[in-house]
């Protein structure tokens, strides 16, 4: 009988494991997705202040 608790226990540590695997996969997702929107958008501000630089000074 003990032996089927520490089954059940190993397989409980084992879904939790799992499910902070999959919250821990979601947050570095997220986090590579702001990282890349906040490049495009130093990007587009580069952009933006040259073509004001090249009305400014022909």
């Amino acid at each position: 009988m003990q032996t089927k608790e520490w089954q059940e226990k190993d397989l409980n540590d084992i879904d939790d494991y799992f499910d902070y695997q999959q919250i821990k996969n979601k947050q570095q997702a997220k986090r590579k997705w702001r990282e890349i929107e906040a490049l495009k958008e130093q990007k587009r501000m580069q952009r933006e202040i040259a073509s004001y630089d090249s009305y400014a000074m022909p």
